[in-house]
C-alpha cells in the first residue's frame, strides 16, 4: 500500500496483512521521493493488521522500521547481494 487509507481500505476487504511502501529510497524506484518512517508509523497506526515495511530496508535502518511499529520488513536488493549481514 502507498498510503494509510489504502492499507484501511485493505483491511477492510479482507486483508490479513499489507505490506508498505517505499520506506526508503531504493534502486526499485528510482526518482521516486521514498515516504518515509512517519508514512510506516500512520499506516501502522491506521489498522489492526500486521503492517510489513518495504523499500530500502537494510541492516543499517531496519530497527527503526521496527520502532515505527512494523510488524517486519521485506528485504530484496540486500539479500540478493548476500551483503545483509555484512
Amino acid at each position: 500500500v502507498h498510503s494509510p487509507v489504502e492499507a484501511a481500505e485493505a483491511e477492510e476487504l479482507g486483508a490479513d496483512y499489507v505490506t508498505a511502501g517505499h520506506v526508503f529510497a531504493t534502486d526499485c524506484e528510482k526518482g521516486a521521493e521514498p515516504r518515509g518512517l512517519g508514512f510506516l508509523r500512520e499506516t501502522v497506526n491506521a489498522v489492526s493488521i500486521p503492517v510489513f515495511a518495504i523499500g530500502g530496508i537494510s541492516s543499517e535502518n531496519i530497527g527503526s522500521v521496527r520502532e515505527a511499529g512494523a510488524a517486519g520488513a521485506c528485504i530484496m536488493s540486500q539479500m540478493m547481494k548476500g551483503s545483509f549481514y555484512e
